[in-house]
């Protein structure tokens, strides 16, 4: 077959993290960073999945890495276990 199989978008998640005073600081500052260069106003907490996505695509050891392995890490094991539960497989 000439098409390849329809990648299925991957769900988003919602994370809850607690920054250390320092970084949320760092972030806050970040923020007023991002309107000094924009002009928009933006909520730090906004930033967060941006700059990760920045820092994640920016790494090249990573991405490499994850390009190398896509094929083996990223294939789902068959849903047909022998008792249905994976979680206590582990």
């Amino acid at each position: 077959m000439k098409l390849t199989r329809i990648a299925k978008p991957l769900r988003s998640v919602q994370v809850r993290v607690t920054l250390a005073g320092d970084l949320n600081a760092a972030l806050e500052r970040y923020a007023h960073y991002y309107e000094h260069v924009h002009g928009d106003i933006v909520d730090s907490k906004a930033l967060i999945p941006e700059i990760l996505a920045a820092f994640l695509q920016a790494d090249r050891e990573f991405q490499s890495w994850s390009r190398s392995s896509s094929n083996s890490h990223h294939r789902r094991p068959n849903s047909s276990s022998t008792n249905g539960d994976a979680k206590s497989q582990g």
